[in-house]
């Protein structure tokens, strides 16, 4: 994980945000397994440029996306998929922000 760069990270959550764009405007459609592919493939990916502790959240934003897709009423799983995506993105910025930090040193 040391070799991550920041603009890895940075490509992928940029990625990740407009497949998540997508979802809330999908909300409550159900499933589209396009989508969900990509949703898959995101997580994947974040999986490798990630900590354990960032890629379990990547998971978990992942599976409240789903949720959203799925639900009838997509107000509270919107708002947990919105919570979910803030937390992974400041977990991103900030191991982006080591990994420069370390290319300096």
């Amino acid at each position: 994980m040391d070799n991550i760069s920041a603009d890895e990270l940075l490509h992928e959550l940029s990625s990740l945000e407009a497949t998540m764009a997508q979802v809330v405007r999908c909300a409550g459609v159900g499933s589209i397994p396009d989508l969900e592919r990509r949703l898959d493939a995101h997580a994947r990916s974040l999986r490798v440029l990630l900590d354990a502790e960032g890629a379990a959240v990547a998971a978990d934003t992942v599976d409240a996306a789903k949720r959203v897709l799925m639900t009838a009423e997509p107000d509270a799983p919107l708002m947990m998929l919105s919570m979910a995506r803030a937390t992974l993105a400041a977990m991103v910025r900030r191991q982006a922000s080591r990994s420069m930090s370390q290319k300096v040193a």
